[in-house]
């Protein structure tokens, strides 16, 4: 099962998680409607019959029974929803975490972000935003609505105590549940789930209310304190059921993340190495924040404390886990000891298998990466994530983190490679930027200049969680001064308009509404404008790049129809097509990439920034492409990169 097939597993999932959640409803509207019409054949001395509902209590109140119930687990998982609309950070900061992608305290901590990045970068997901729980026990999670507003916490017990590939293995773990859909279906349990247990806080409140209101009305505090036990009842039952449900979707998604990560990695030893520890450890995986209970489901171990029963068990044994890593494994646990952090220690230097300089390609081979990496990166793509970090100089790596210097990045990342166009637009934003961020664009110009084609889009995925600590003032004019850079040469380059679609897409996540489209022609005449965009991106002449937008609608199994003109390359219409080719169904979405693959590879020759502005369209249409194979060159050819201006 590839990322897509993930994705539209996710899909149905989440139906169905809502369809018994639904059941589970129903349920309680009846179990309600049974005790009330009970309580009123009591009250008469009458016996009481389920047939006699209707006759006892009269259809009108059987109806306000029912939307009064559905009513108030509505509003409650509407509200706590609503809560968690800011995504992992709402997650994360509920848990009392610390984010640290800006100001890492400790080495330890750098090393945590170091291994973060390198995942991210590895997998073609968005850099998360990275949060650090003050907790002994070693655990962590992934949480989010989507790759653009995922984050990935870490206690500092997981972050002292174990080794890099100790560390490397469980953040491998979190980022399969990012790459299988399971942070969506998470959150959307914690809304449900609540809104059945505010029935049973209802109850409580009101039985609590009996002991400290007035005593000159027994009756009416009888009654009340009635009405409170029954709500609490209700409530805590559909709680119990609820919880049965979230335990069970919960247990299986944690025996497939373990799998995906050691296919990750390519090594069982890290994962079941943390894994033993939480075992040997005195304070284990158990988290101590008041709200760690709400979100039990989320962690990579279990943040509780065990009952005496395994019904609500929302993680398998660790035993379980660590024979299916290690079959051979002697059951013992060893005692997890402080670990000694060094900041990139353990890194791996150079190239992954560094191929010829020549750039030739076999399209059945891209194609192929298409389908086998995306969502799904290897530990050849580590070591070139890992490659790719160490060729941004430090300097660059530095500013990234900071929310004022990165606007210098993304300025500089998008001015013209041409020098005279490059001057024009750096006098632009001399008028245009803020002065602070404009000396920041004089220091680094040199650096982005030089910098290699390929580690443009990482550099940019390192910027990402820092510009959104941008108060929304200063990211509007931020914005706004994106698009008169772009606009200021009175030409699209594609390479730029991505790099801008990336950046908005990772800050502010969902397009806009009024671009959606859901209609069949409306997403075949998207995936043909972006066809066009790309075979003009490549050729000048109009003949070499029709060519390139035949194959492309070969590869699609379109009929052949006229190549747009590059004028009609519009920036407004290119927002368009990628909002409407990003609602796609998962299913469809390879087809369309396999299509832009055979578009920009139809000649046999592949360049580094038409791999990377595949890249960049697939972060768009939400799909993590990581660095591919075809992308490695020789140690010459790089050098040979950082010594000319890109």
């Amino acid at each position: 099962m590839n990322f897509f097939e993930y994705q539209e597993r996710a899909r149905r999932n989440s139906g169905m998680l809502v369809g018994l959640l639904s059941l589970a409803v129903v349920l309680l509207i009846g179990i309600t409607t049974m005790a009330a019409a009970a309580l009123v054949a009591y009250s008469r001395g009458e016996p009481f019959s389920p047939m006699q509902i209707g006759s006892l209590l009269g259809w009108d109140s059987v109806a306000a029974i029912a939307v009064g119930i559905s009513a108030v687990i509505l509003l409650g998982s509407v509200y706590k929803l609503r809560q968690m609309s800011a995504g992992g950070r709402a997650v994360a900061e509920a848990l009392g975490g610390r984010k640290i992608n800006i100001s890492p305290h400790n080495d330890a901590e750098k090393r945590a972000l170091n291994v973060v990045e390198e995942m991210a970068i590895a997998s073609g997901t968005p850099v998360p935003e990275v949060y650090v729980l003050d907790d002994d026990a070693i655990n962590a999670f992934a949480a989010g609505h989507d790759i653009h507003d995922a984050v990935i916490g870490l206690t500092r017990g997981s972050i002292e105590r174990l080794s890099r590939d100790e560390l490397q293995g469980v953040v491998a773990h979190e980022f399969s549940h990012i790459f299988n859909g399971d942070m969506r279906l998470n959150l959307r349990l914690v809304g449900l789930l609540h809104g059945i247990l505010v029935i049973g806080l209802l109850g409580y409140w009101l039985l609590r209310g009996t002991y400290i209101g007035s005593s000159r009305d027994n009756r009416g505090r009888a009654a009340f304190a009635g009405i409170g036990a029954g709500l609490m009842v209700i409530g805590y039952t559909g709680t119990f059921f609820g919880n049965l449900v979230k335990s069970a979707v919960s247990r299986q998604r944690e025996f497939l993340a373990d799998a995906s990560a050691v296919q990750f990695t390519r090594s069982n030893a890290g994962i079941a190495g943390a894994l033993k520890k939480i075992g040997g450890y005195s304070e284990g995986s158990n988290l101590s924040a008041g709200q760690a209970a709400e979100f039990s489901h989320m962690y990579f171990a279990s943040g509780l404390r065990r009952s005496f029963t395994n019904l609500f068990a929302t993680h398998p044994p660790l035993p379980a886990r660590i024979l299916r890593l290690e079959p051979n494994w002697n059951g013992h646990f060893p005692q997890a000891a402080a670990t000694k952090a060094a900041f990139g220690d353990a890194r791996v230097a150079g190239f992954a298998g560094a191929s010829p300089s020549s750039t030739a390609i076999n399209l059945d081979g891209l194609s192929a990466s298409l389908d086998n990496s995306i969502g799904n990166p290897g530990q050849d793509h580590i070591e070139l994530g890992q490659h790719l970090l160490d060729s941004i100089p430090t300097e660059l790596r530095s500013a990234a983190h900071d929310p004022f210097a990165a606007r210098a990045i993304v300025y500089l990342l998008l001015c013209h490679r041409d020098a005279a166009e490059r001057e024009q637009q750096q006098a632009l934003l001399e008028k245009i930027a803020h002065p602070g961020v404009f000396r920041e664009v004089q220091k680094l110009s040199s650096h982005v200049r030089f910098l290699p084609a390929c580690a443009r889009l990482p550099l940019l995925d390192l910027c990402i969680p820092a510009l959104r600590e941008l108060a929304p003032q200063q990211y509007q004019v931020f914005k706004r001064n994106l698009i008169k850079l772009l606009r200021s040469d009175r030409q699209v380059d594609l390479w730029e308009w991505a790099l801008y679609r990336v950046l908005v897409h990772g800050i502010e996540g969902t397009p806009d509404g009024h671009r959606m489209s859901q209609r069949r022609d409306a997403q075949r005449d998207a995936a043909r404008f972006l066809l066009a965009a790309l075979a003009h991106a490549g050729h000048r002449d109009y003949l070499a790049a029709n060519r390139a937008y035949g194959a492309g609608l070969e590869a699609m199994q379109r009929d052949k129809t006229p190549l747009p003109l590059a004028s009609d390359i519009t920036l407004p219409r290119l927002d368009k097509a990628i909002a409407i080719a990003r609602a796609l169904p998962p299913l469809e979405k390879p087809g369309l990439l396999k299509s832009l693959a055979a578009c920009i590879a139809h000649d046999g020759i592949l360049e580094a920034e038409e791999i990377e502005l595949l890249r960049a369209v697939a972060d768009s249409l939400d799909c993590p492409m990581p660095p591919l194979a075809v992308e490695l060159v020789s140690k010459e050819t790089l050098q040979k990169d950082t010594k000319a201006p890109v």
